[in-house]
């Protein structure tokens, strides 16, 4: 029986298949790296300047000078009732600026060291700018800018030229305690709107506090949280939920307002004689510093003040910052960032006849930070955006070249001075201090032999001399080339340029004082008395016009006018010991 033949099997008929799709690549984190070179770049650059001196602008009188203070924790409480400027064993009326965390802050660091070495406020200059950093590196994130970019906005940050005031000069750190205020404020307000959770609400008023007792301008902050709902997160609405938070800002605004004016009880009107209108428009040109050093920080030096090439610079900031802003789609965006910029730059134009100091570029940066995250330019910033990567690499150089080439300035006090003798409208200030500084060299230095003291007191003759050459109307200069030359035996010489500083600076009390020496000297001590009477009234508190007062009366043999003078330079004396 034959087998039957097998049917060839079908084959299954071939079907067209999908591809399965890869799930997309999920961005590596690389925030722990980028926190990292934040760190270690902004230590590797500015880790110098612990070895730097203090530059005798305000760091000594705060510090040094104020020891006694500092160096004990019980005072705490204390720096929130009086100005930052009253210091133990120096008597005077005037009360300038309420900044009680700043002093906190130096009374923090003086647990470690006290104050005759500088070493500890630089480092903790340092550690406050790189909490800064990635505070806004956090921030960026936070409101939906990528890792990359983010890092790459908070590492300009970190380096950019114009901030070196701020951190190597030890005072201008009270411009990074109010910006990192500011931020934890605003991560504090985006936590408790996401979350609705305590502990953010906490962080949010708390720093809103801290940030008051910082510096004045922080009153802005409220229209700041306000612009930023509105503006930022489009939910204007959310104060008519929360309602209790403006009653708390408002709360402690209050609070800040009486120990502010409690401390500064008797502080002349903001603006001194000038209407805060006129101050405003006088430093209107400031902007343009302030703006030309965001972008082309070129122009730097410690007493900035308007010139041609801050002008230039300017304008070619301007219009950088211009196209980079157009390239926002979101105008509310760029309008808060704007507004940040802005509304924390004003305060420093109403406070006349200083110069347009760089560490007050620190805050309103951020701002502008912010904004430029939201610039087209830089949408879809990635690693394979080359041109973007090499452009923002060879910024970062840039900066931190140049930022390396302008710390030593910060150096020393010498150093320091002499970067404002040359360049700037305020160089004939500069000048003076500098004289000053070789004056409390042939006055105080005991190491100096006498021909060193010689040399020391021939360059403070011609510091103040070229000030006034510079300017014949610098405060202080007529009257140091004036002592200058009663130094060096020529009293009559010496007497015309105390009068030019009398016709130019009425109440500067030093000519007084000199006057009252030179005539005193020649025999005509009821000439002095004039010049002792003046003094004491611009300056109750110079003891030595009140010893010459009691003893020219008593030699006159008018006993109760020196038994007067006697009972006041005693109660002087008491008040100052206390």
């Amino acid at each position: 029986m034959s087998k039957q033949a097998k049917k060839p099997e079908k084959k299954p008929e071939s079907r067209p298949t999908t591809p399965l799709k890869k799930a997309p690549k999920r961005a590596a984190d690389l925030r722990w790296l980028y926190t990292l070179i934040i760190v270690v770049t902004v230590i590797v650059m500015y880790s110098r300047t612990m070895s730097y001196q203090y530059v005798k602008m305000d760091d000594t009188d705060l510090i040094v000078e104020n020891e006694s203070f500092i160096k004990h924790t019980k005072n705490i409480p204390q720096a929130f009732r009086q100005s930052c400027f009253q210091i133990p064993g120096h008597l005077t009326d005037s009360k300038s600026y309420y900044r009680p965390m700043l002093i906190v802050s130096f009374i923090v660091d003086a647990q470690l060291h006290g104050a005759r070495s500088s070493s500890t406020f630089h480092f903790m200059n340092i550690l406050y700018h790189i909490i800064c950093c990635l505070l806004l590196f956090w921030l960026l994130m936070r409101l939906g800018v990528s890792q990359l970019l983010s890092f790459a906005l908070a590492f300009l940050f970190a380096v950019h030229p114009v901030h070196t005031h701020a951190i190597a000069w030890i005072p201008g750190r009270n411009d990074i305690l109010l910006s990192m205020f500011v931020l934890l404020s605003l991560h504090g307000l985006i936590g408790y709107v996401r979350r609705n959770d305590i502990g953010n609400l906490i962080l949010h008023i708390l720093a809103f506090a801290a940030a008051l007792f910082t510096k004045e301008s922080a009153v802005l902050l409220v229209p700041l949280y306000v612009g930023f709902m509105w503006l930022w997160m489009r939910d204007l609405a959310f104060y008519k939920r929360k309602f209790f938070l403006p009653i708390m800002y408002a709360a402690l605004g209050v609070v800040w307002y009486i120990a502010m004016k409690a401390a500064l009880k008797g502080q002349p009107m903001m603006g001194g004689s000038e209407s805060l209108v006129s101050v405003a428009l006088k430093n209107l040109p400031y902007l343009f510093l302030y703006i030309g050093k965001i972008l082309l920080p070129f122009n730097l030096n410690v007493m900035p003040g308007a010139n041609g090439l801050a002008y230039v610079l300017g304008s070619f900031s301007i219009l950088g910052l211009a196209y980079i802003f157009s390239t926002i789609k979101d105008i509310r965006k760029a309008l808060f960032s704007l507004g940040w910029y802005f509304m924390f730059l004003l305060p420093t134009l109403l406070v006349p006849e200083l110069p347009a100091y760089e560490h007050r570029d620190y805050l309103p940066l951020i701002g502008l930070m912010l904004g430029i995250s939201q610039s087209g330019l830089f949408a879809g910033f990635s690693f394979t955006s080359k041109n973007a990567l090499w452009g923002m690499g060879i910024l970062a150089v840039l900066f931190i070249v140049l930022t390396s080439i302008r710390m030593p300035v910060f150096s020393s006090r010498y150093t320091f001075w002499m970067d404002g003798t040359d360049g700037t409208p305020f160089s004939a200030s500069a000048c003076v201090n500098m004289g000053e500084l070789y004056q409390e060299e042939f006055n105080n230095n005991p190491e100096l032999n006498k021909q060193q003291k010689n040399e020391a007191l021939g360059q403070a003759g011609t510091w103040n001399h070229t000030a006034i050459q510079m300017d014949s109307a610098t405060l202080r200069g007529n009257n140091n080339y004036g002592a200058y030359l009663y130094l060096t035996g020529k009293p009559d010489e010496a007497k015309p340029y105390f009068e030019k500083e009398i016709k130019f600076h009425p109440t500067n009390s030093d000519p007084y004082k000199n006057l009252g020496i030179y005539y005193k000297d020649k025999g005509q001590a009821y000439k002095s008395v004039y010049y002792w009477e003046k003094l004491i009234s611009l300056n109750r508190f110079y003891l030595t016009a009140y010893e010459d007062l009691a003893s020219y009366y008593a030699q006159q043999g008018d006993m109760a006018k020196a038994t007067m003078y006697r009972a006041q330079e005693k109660e002087l004396t008491e008040e100052a010991q206390k």
